[in-house]
């Protein structure tokens, strides 16, 4: 077997084959760290968790259940949790990965310039009778078609703007080289003026890779907002739960850890913690994996025969677990109906903006075994950030009169609030979905993107329909993305841009144009700003020029000849 293998359904039997041997209809059975061979519609799932950053760039993993309308796995996405089986729709190149992976990655970006054309000589022409006559009036022939034949040099080079042209996006791309900016097609700088529509991929362009932590809030106070609570035990409690309360067991796979716990051990290094000094410090006596049915996890450690005990995951869940909670100022308090409605109203409030909510519970025990009820220490908000420079950018953008649109795979509320955020979504606030696009006829897709400029759960098939209408509307569009899912959108984009660093291998083959952050766009448009002005000066300035040297060819020869006439 020369692929990977896959295991299907057949005759009622469990059978392994090479995946490329899949067929449209096969029942595929799959687990957790299995790569998904095939577009499936899901038939049976348990608990099933996907990776699906290089398909539609969301961060967090997707739960997948049976649902009354269908649910798919795509291609490429991995199975982080679960087991269940799945009815393939589409193989090979006909599914959403392999739309992006068979496009032609390189990209001929060689220029021919053509320094000789017929129509060049026809200005040459015009010199042939007063170099004849100076010609017949002279003794030395040989200097007199030297003189000729370099004026006729200059006035071909004159005419050939493409010589202008080339010297003049060489100069910006080099320019642009010293700053890091790679130019792999100069063309395609000299059409960054004419743009008019810029999309732009959500996480990792607009926003950064990993998530955030925005604010803590505790059940009578947030942090962000009191800067005094980082003195004392409730901030310090909050510290170590972060350094502590995770699956990472060994400490140089720190940097592996799955988003949330990320995002928490940068939260607690952030704020002075030695996070592998403190895993070395505290045995481990306990654990609670999470998994996607509880939607929690908790684990215990010692430490001079002191135990703790910590829980962390879904808001509703933990609450559920917790019969106390711990104040601002340090208080230990009987959990309360104001309490529980307080806390599930901010779970509601971080949902709707598009951030993730995560509550965190400790408790310190006497005996070696789980506690039965925990403290409620806090809440965390999480988010994917903006990158820096992003609302700039946006804003140099529209005063450009240019158009930005956001095309992303993740959640509609973080689209919106990330739209929200960098100003792209300042007139409307619609989002369009993935789902709604599947449902809606193309002339209303077009339509609506007139208007929309944030679309949500986009698959890659998606982003490219989108692109394609707004080019059949007249727009001229550029695409910014950096993964794998945005392949197929920069194959069709006008100008296509991806990262220096940190982009997928599809995404920089498929791109012109390969930029250090967001902010470089900014510099882009200066570059192919000037790029215009220069070629309209020169534009003139080899017409003025023209017209002086045929001029002055002939007035030379009329001097020469009431030269010779005289005497």
């Amino acid at each position: 077997m020369d692929g990977n293998p896959v295991t299907i359904v057949k005759d009622g039997n469990l059978v392994t084959i090479d995946e490329d041997c899949l067929c449209k209809d096969d029942m595929v059975v799959f687990q957790a760290g299995e790569v998904v061979p095939a577009d499936l519609r899901l038939v049976e799932a348990r608990e099933v968790e996907t990776d699906e950053f290089d398909i539609t760039g969301e961060i967090m993993p997707v739960v997948k259940q049976i649902q009354e309308e269908d649910t798919f796995l795509f291609r490429g996405s991995r199975i982080t949790r679960g087991a269940g089986k799945g009815i393939v729709v589409a193989t090979g190149d006909q599914t959403e990965y392999g739309g992006a992976l068979k496009q032609s990655w390189e990209q001929d970006n060689s220029r021919k310039i053509r320094l000789l054309k017929i129509e060049y000589f026809g200005l040459v022409l015009l010199l042939l009778p007063a170099f004849a006559f100076i010609s017949s009036q002279s003794e030395n022939e040989l200097v007199v078609i030297l003189i000729f034949l370099f004026v006729a040099a200059v006035l071909v080079g004159l005419q050939n703007y493409e010589l202008f042209r080339y010297w003049i996006l060489s100069t910006e791309a080099r320019r642009l080289k010293r700053v890091g900016i790679q130019v792999r097609d100069p063309l395609a700088l000299e059409q960054m003026h004419e743009i008019d529509t810029i999309c732009f991929d959500k996480t990792g362009v607009l926003t950064a890779r990993v998530l955030d932590v925005r604010d803590v809030y505790y059940a009578d106070a947030a942090l962000a907002s009191n800067p005094l609570l980082k003195d004392g035990m409730p901030f310090d409690n909050t510290k170590l739960a972060c350094a502590l309360c995770h699956d990472v067991f060994i400490h140089e796979k720190l940097d592996q850890a799955n988003p949330v716990d990320r995002a928490l051990i940068s939260f607690a290094l952030k704020n002075g913690v030695n996070v592998k000094q403190e895993l070395s410090q505290y045995e481990r006596i306990y654990d609670k994996p999470f998994d996607s049915e509880n939607r929690y996890m908790a684990c215990g450690f010692k430490r001079n025969e002191q135990l703790y005990y910590f829980a962390k995951g879904d808001p509703s869940i933990i609450l559920t677990l917790c019969d106390r909670y711990l104040t601002a100022m340090g208080d230990v308090s009987e959990a309360n109906f104001e309490f529980w409605v307080k806390i599930k109203a901010r779970v509601d409030t971080i949902n709707q903006s598009g951030g993730t909510a995560i509550a965190l519970a400790y408790t310190l025990n006497e005996h070696a075994q789980p506690p039965a009820a925990f403290i409620f220490l806090g809440l965390f908000h999480l988010e994917n950030a903006l990158q820096p420079g992003a609302r700039q950018l946006i804003r140099g953008v529209s005063l450009e009169a240019k158009r930005a649109v956001l095309l992303t795979g993740d959640r509609e509320e973080t689209a919106g609030r990330v739209a929200v955020e960098c100003g792209i979504a300042n007139d409307s606030k619609i989002v369009l979905t993935g789902k709604m696009i599947a449902g809606m006829a193309l002339d209303e897709v077009a339509r609506q993107s007139e208007y929309c400029s944030v679309f949500a759960r986009l698959l890659p098939s998606q982003k490219r329909l989108v692109i394609t209408l707004l080019q059949r509307k007249d727009r001229l569009v550029a695409m910014v993305g950096d993964g794998p899912n945005d392949g197929i959108a920069l194959k069709v984009a006008d100008i296509s841009i991806s990262f220096v660093k940190n982009s997928s291998p599809i995404a920089r083959r498929l791109s012109r144009i390969w930029i250090n952050d967001v902010g470089d766009i900014l510099r882009l448009i200066e570059a192919s700003n000037r790029i215009k002005t220069q070629a309209e000066e020169i534009h003139t300035y080899r017409a003025l020029l023209l017209v002086i040297l045929l001029v002055s060819v002939y007035v030379w020869v009329f001097t020469l000849y009431y030269h010779i006439k005289l005497l």
